[in-house]
């Protein structure tokens, strides 16, 4: 479905990793049901959280491209070491130690919860040599979740189609039965076999045989073939093969559990020995690869490709799973990274513009309310006067003749009578007089260089002659 190429992952301030990118072969990613198996494979792998499983860290969608972006672990697959011609059979404390691992690799995918706390119901189907990574560090990892069987999966296999390699099928499997998590315990059986063995348990001349061989041969114990083997060893071989599933061990831990009684597995530093010894040259050859592939300058290397023109809102179809530019494992040409930037700054800097001509609006706003509210308070009268007071006011001013009466005529406020009951009083507005014509008003010019005169309660009257 897929190849498997060695990639940088970039990240700010200098920081990248090694990691493996699959990317879907291109007939493949235009299937929608290959798609659709592709983003459920990185979707249930992101669910299982153990140091046995290969988990994706990304998936990238830039149609017609698909990548899925994995941890890239420095090891080789066990179908590779078992090819070695210095090969014929594994160590029993060696294989025992990379099926444990993978048992406990296989219970975590079986336990595997989703993001409601449901259960996922994963099972592996495909659990074979091919699958089993054997790093150097010593830890064996399980890899390929491509078609895993789960609850929650939005393809499921069709009605009469059979996934899965042939040789390390269950039989209920085979026969096109619902499968459980009992039918990686049958396919960790048949590698735990093969490796103690040093040659396939159910081969044959074509599928056809191999399916026969499986569902009726009879299965011989390993230790006829390899002396010196413990016979519990044989009993967990056999009970893992069970053909009814009910008589197998009930999940991958009951498995690893009466493997770690039968046989004490190798410790890690043995097993990375033991991957040294056979593949050595291999995995110096790779460390060489990925010392180029990190000695790269891919600043230099992403300027040469082609210009990126990203739309104005800077996401599109490519950005829906791997950030704003959509390119595989977050590597961002410089120079696109460049116009980024350039659009973040020109946002910024008109919001900085934006912040001086919004304080001027706010005093200017400030200034206005503060008149109207003092012009409102000059017009208004709110201090305590008896209503007598208008009473004791000259008869000049309430009639309207200010141009006789100056601001320091105004009564005393001694002289104004108390009157209880009576708390607050506005000053009412001055009747109009009759104007004279023109000719025949008095010239009071001298009287208006104080256009007004204040009463007792501090309350101005403007002069009508005045204007």
């Amino acid at each position: 479905m897929a190849t498997v190429h060695l990639a940088r992952l970039m990240g700010p301030e200098g920081f990248s990793r090694t990691v493996a990118v699959k990317q879907l072969h291109p007939q493949f990613s235009r299937d929608p049901e290959f798609v659709a198996m592709f983003l459920d494979e990185a979707r249930l792998a992101s669910r299982v959280r153990h140091p046995n499983v290969v988990s994706p860290l990304d998936v990238i969608s830039c149609p017609p491209e698909l990548f899925m972006v994995m941890e890239y672990v420095h090891g080789v697959s066990l179908s590779r070491l078992l090819k070695q011609e210095a090969l014929q059979f594994v160590p029993a404390r060696v294989a025992a130690a990379i099926v444990s691992q993978v048992l406990l690799g296989l219970h975590a995918a079986h336990e595997a919860r989703g993001e409601g706390g449901e259960p996922l119901e994963l099972v592996h189907r495909d659990v074979s040599p091919q699958n089993i990574m054997v790093c150097k560090d010593g830890v064996a990892r399980i890899v390929d979740f491509g078609i895993a069987k789960a609850k929650a999966r939005s393809h499921q296999t069709d009605p009469g189609m059979l996934k899965g390699k042939v040789g390390y099928m269950a039989p209920e499997q085979v026969t096109l039965q619902s499968v459980d998590r009992r039918a990686d315990v049958f396919a960790v059986g048949v590698v735990l076999w093969e490796l103690l063995a040093g040659r396939r348990l159910f081969s044959g001349d074509s599928p056809a045989a191999s399916v026969q061989k499986l569902l009726h041969s009879e299965i011989d114990l390993p230790s006829r073939r390899v002396p010196d083997l413990p016979p519990l060893l044989d009993r967990v071989v056999l009970q893992a093969l069970a053909r009814p599933a009910g008589e197998r061990f009930q999940s991958a831990r009951a498995m690893a559990e009466a493997l770690d009684q039968a046989v004490a597995p190798c410790s890690t530093l043995e097993l990375a020995s033991w991957v040294e010894s056979l593949a050595g040259d291999e995995l110096r050859t790779r460390a060489e690869l990925v010392l180029d592939v990190e000695g790269l300058c891919f600043d230099d290397f992403t300027q040469s490709l082609p210009r990126l023109s990203p739309p104005s809102h800077l996401s599109d179809t490519c950005a829906t799973e791997a950030g704003d530019d959509g390119l595989e494992g977050n590597v961002r040409p410089a120079k696109l990274s460049a116009d980024l930037a350039e659009h973040r700054r020109s946002h910024i800097g008109k919001g900085w513009l934006l912040l001086p001509v919004t304080v001027m609006v706010a005093i200017a706003f400030s200034f206005v309310l503060w008149g109207w509210t003092h012009r409102m308070s000059t017009g208004v009268a709110r201090a305590k006067a008896p209503a007598a007071a208008l009473e004791a006011l000259p008869l000049a001013l309430l009639s309207g003749n200010t141009a006789l009466l100056s601001p320091l005529d105004t009564p005393r406020p001694e002289t104004v009578p108390p009157t209880e009951g009576v708390s607050t009083v506005v000053s009412p507005k001055p009747r109009k007089a009759a104007r004279a014509p023109a000719s025949a008003r008095p010239n009071h010019a001298s009287n208006c260089d104080v256009p007004y005169v204040i009463d007792t309660n501090g309350v101005k009257h403007f002069k009508e002659a005045c204007f």
